[in-house]
């Protein structure tokens, strides 16, 4: 295969070639079809070579049909497969370019609204085009699903290097989309990472509990204020949580489990999901918890801090 210089190379020369070759006398002229003057030397047979020359070099350039074959081995692996954006994108559109780097702006959002099934992906005069279902993760009976909430596009500039362009789409493809197998909590928001290190209700609560045990600053529990040890705090200003649109079009309704630490100026703190509901009602339920405000738990006339769990209700319709 001849090199993209190679072949502007020969280009130039029969361009140069078309140009400077006199005319002979018994030329063949063609005539405008309006008025039957004659407008310029037929040179057909030399400058279609040179125009099939050009898309020939276009058709068959090494990176093109990479990029072309490097969509198709993409599709053939992953259409139909539910993956997860990585950075949690929302938005219908998103674009990154030949590193794999978010371009423009697009709001983080929760995970839970971040799936996508792959429906097809192809290669464009830029790259690639991945499009598909954006998918929101839906918890009953402590078990995820899934549930369609929109479409997505993502177009991915190709890379302008010489390496293996297969190679590289696949990954900038990883870049983009968290791998099988790849463990959510590095990635995942602190408040997700109690419900992820346990198997069970009760691995995730002691989970929560090891992120804030303090000898110097004890955090009482439900049980020492049901002994008369401690008085249990209360609500003294609510908020009710927000939908998200994606939950709200659905129809959703369920409970949202979080565990938190009332502290002593009476507002929640390491706030944690134990049980989620998803399709970022989780989300919303902390947003609400964080602009309660309490009248702190007491102790021999102080105030303390205390652990409490609450079960936030999303009711959507009547």
């Amino acid at each position: 295969m001849p090199s993209s210089n190679t072949l502007l190379l020969i280009l130039i020369l029969l361009i140069e070639v078309t140009f400077s070759t006199p005319t002979p006398v018994n030329n063949r002229y063609r005539k405008s079809p309006h008025s039957g003057v004659n407008l310029c030397p037929m040179r057909g047979p030399i400058v279609g070579a040179a125009l099939l020359l050009v898309l020939a070099a276009s058709a068959t350039s090494p990176v093109w049909c990479q990029t072309d074959r490097g969509a198709d081995q993409l599709d053939s692996e992953f259409k139909g497969k539910i993956l997860l954006l990585r950075g949690f994108y929302s938005g219908n559109d998103l674009e990154y370019d030949q590193n794999g780097v978010l371009r423009g702006t697009a709001t983080q959002g929760p995970w839970t609204l971040a799936n996508v099934e792959i429906t097809k992906i192809t290669a464009t005069a830029q790259g690639i085009a991945i499009v598909g279902n954006r998918m929101g993760t839906l918890y009953r009976g402590g078990k995820p699903g899934f549930v369609k909430v929109g479409k997505l596009k993502i177009e991915v500039t190709k890379p302008n290097s010489d390496a293996d362009t297969e190679a590289e789409l696949h990954r900038l493809f990883n870049k983009i989309f968290m791998e099988s197998g790849e463990e959510l909590r590095p990635l995942a928001p602190d408040y997700w990472q109690s419900y992820l290190a346990g198997s069970d209700s009760k691995s995730r609560s002691a989970a929560w509990r090891a992120t804030f045990v303090d000898n110097k600053n004890q955090v009482f529990t439900k049980s020492d204020a049901t002994a008369g040890e401690v008085s249990a705090p209360h609500v003294v200003y609510l908020k009710n949580p927000n939908y998200t649109k994606e939950a709200a079009s659905h129809h959703i309704e369920g409970i949202s489990s979080l565990g938190t630490v009332i502290d002593s100026t009476g507002m929640a703190s390491n706030i944690a999901i134990l049980e989620p509901l998803g399709m970022g009602l989780d989300e919303q339920a902390i947003l609400a918890i964080r602009q309660w405000k309490f009248q702190p738990a007491m102790k021999n006339g102080k105030p303390v801090r205390v652990q409490i769990e609450i079960q936030m209700d999303f009711r959507c319709c009547p």
